[in-house]
């Protein structure tokens, strides 16, 4: 029985249904109308039963359900996820392995060429440093961590934009990032070096997307809603960016990573590339985001 208490007048029958859950879904209609009601096993069915002064009334608003649930329209089928491209995710972390390794076969000389100084950088205008430190790292365990973050961001990065924007994305807010870092040390020396920058940069890349896809919504477009992203952001900087204490972390070329990146991916959603641009496109995309690391190391 649905209610507990018992029936002051003969109970009548207002439904009869093959589910429980059905004869349920009708009983909490009755009861909105403030009528007690009892759904009791008959067999293979279930019976929905009322008061026999409350039998106009539920069949009324039994009815005007019924019509309700025939007019609505049939849920749409849910939209496969489309599947992820992993090639260029193989790519990557081979081609980041690739440089490690020619950076150990030719030793700190290689490093003091490539590192992204505010003295380099700044003072001499060598831009293509911005580029050439997203190759280098300290030690096995620096190029692991940004290979294994770096591969994560991207993952979910490349159905927002494409693989060959994503990717080009990517390494353009790596190296604003390093340009930026650089500007804020003018007139010191310091020196960054790691793809880190670019894994941060990633990160801002979808809080853009994120935010421009919210903007879109009349539902998430509110201040709290807006704000979400924008924290999250903030939070896996916190989380990822900061680092071990003792341990030498660029935490400010990570933070211009992240902010390089926000807008880059914000204007990029709100164009609609993935969308627009044509397949040739994407891929000129691509070949440009594996060229202009190696065309830096040729400048330099």
């Amino acid at each position: 029985m649905s209610d507990t208490t018992e029936p002051r007048h003969p109970l009548v029958e207002v439904g009869r249904y093959p589910r429980l859950a059905e004869a349920r879904q009708r009983g909490i209609v009755v009861a909105a109308s403030d009528l007690p009601h009892w759904i009791e096993r008959d067999g293979d069915e279930w019976v929905l039963r009322v008061e026999e002064p409350a039998h106009e009334v539920a069949r009324l608003e039994l009815a005007a359900f019924e019509r309700e649930e025939a007019e609505r329209p049939p849920p749409a089928a849910p939209v496969p996820a489309e599947k992820l491209n992993t090639l260029s995710l193989y790519v990557a972390a081979w081609v980041m392995s690739a440089f490690f390794l020619t950076q150990n076969l030719l030793g700190e000389a290689w490093i003091e060429r490539g590192a992204a100084t505010s003295e380099g950088i700044v003072a001499r205008g060598e831009i293509w440093r911005t580029l050439t430190a997203l190759t280098l790292h300290a030690d096995v365990a620096h190029v692991a961590a940004n290979i294994g973050f770096g591969l994560l961001f991207a993952a979910f990065v490349l159905p927002h934009f494409g693989v060959g924007l994503s990717w080009l994305a990517i390494v353009l807010s790596g190296a604003a990032g390093n340009a930026i870092n650089a500007w804020g040390y003018r007139g010191e020396a310091h020196s960054s070096i790691g793809a880190s920058t670019a894994v941060f940069g990633a990160l801002g890349l979808l809080v853009g997307a994120e935010f421009v896809a919210r903007l879109r919504l009349q539902h998430t477009r509110n201040r709290w809603q807006l704000v979400i992203p924008l924290g999250a952001g903030l939070a896996f900087l916190a989380f990822l960016g900061v680092g071990e204490e003792g341990r030498n972390v660029d935490f400010m070329a990570h933070l211009w990573g992240l902010v390089a990146g926000v807008p880059l991916g914000a204007a990029l959603a709100a164009a609609r590339v993935k969308e627009r641009a044509p397949r040739w496109f994407q891929r000129l995309a691509g070949l440009a985001a594996v060229a202009l690391p190696g065309g830096a190391w040729l400048a330099g």
